[in-house]
């Protein structure tokens, strides 16, 4: 009953103490600067963004830099959150992010802690951080390992890079590594794509399944023309092996038992 009390002191997650798309947040009591990212710092911010893109469920949406009133004193943005989409009806404002990421470049340990601990205690399911480093270029980068914010213990717990991450947010376990490292992400997104329901793979299977229909139709036409001692050369072949039209196939199927040349098989005659 006291957690809840507070929380609903809380100002709405959309009120804010600093302008909206600026360079600036505020963070216990003061406003301070947001300096641009860094190429380690975006580059790693991609991945992350990919990955949970990809594994988000639907009704889900994935945010970067999304400004949040944590508390009275707190007014930042985590660098990607998932939130379901829509409005809370309890608030009648946004819904909170559920999952929130911090990419930890430059940033002190200590800002870090007091960050997850303020989103957590705001009412952010899981707060992970991803410490980075790399060169100028964001070339030789290097991340990890993942840290999620254990409120019970005030502390971070590690994750192994081969352990997998599941969510009520997320279509199915995810792995580690693959918000780590960009080729393991670009394997993830794929396999997330391949598993998905989206239109465009039901549109994809669906050709597929039609591609090995018409294939059978095909084989079929030039067993049966063959069988029936109707001759065909190659143009004709091409013909056939060309035609993407089931009905036409099976058209051509019928006559073959009363043509007795090629051209009557097609309707040239």
């Amino acid at each position: 009953p006291a957690v809840q009390e507070t929380r609903n002191r809380y100002p709405s997650v959309s009120d804010t103490v600093v302008e909206p798309e600026t360079n600036q947040e505020y963070f216990r009591g003061e406003v301070r600067e947001c300096l641009p990212a860094k190429a380690t710092h975006s580059t790693q911010h991609s991945t992350v963004v990919g990955v949970m893109r990809a594994y988000a469920k639907p009704e889900y949406t994935i945010d970067i830099d999304l400004l949040t009133r944590q508390d009275e004193d707190n007014n930042f943005a985590s660098d990607v959150c998932v939130r379901r989409r829509g409005f809370d009806p309890k608030t009648d404002d946004r819904y909170l992010e559920e999952v929130a990421f911090e990419i930890k470049a430059t940033q002190r340990s200590g800002d870090l802690t007091e960050r997850a601990r303020l989103m957590a205690r705001r009412g952010v399911r899981r707060v992970f951080a991803i410490p980075v480093k790399g060169d100028d270029a964001g070339y030789n980068l290097v991340a990890g390992p993942l840290l999620e914010w254990q409120p019970e213990r005030d502390d971070w717990k590690t994750w192994g890079e081969h352990e997998l991450l599941e969510d009520p947010c997320l279509t199915g376990p995810l792995r580690i590594k693959a918000l780590l490292d960009a080729v393991e992400a670009e394997e993830a997104v794929v396999k997330a794509v391949l598993a998905s329901n989206h239109p465009a793979m039901a549109k994809h299977d669906e050709v597929v399944e039609q591609r090995g229909k018409l294939e059978g139709h095909r084989e079929w036409l030039l067993m049966e023309l063959s069988d029936a001692g109707i001759e065909f050369d190659d143009v004709a072949r091409a013909r056939i092996e060309a035609c993407t039209d089931s009905r036409v196939l099976r058209r051509w199927f019928k006559r073959v038992g009363e043509a007795q040349t090629i051209q009557e098989v097609f309707g040239d005659a």
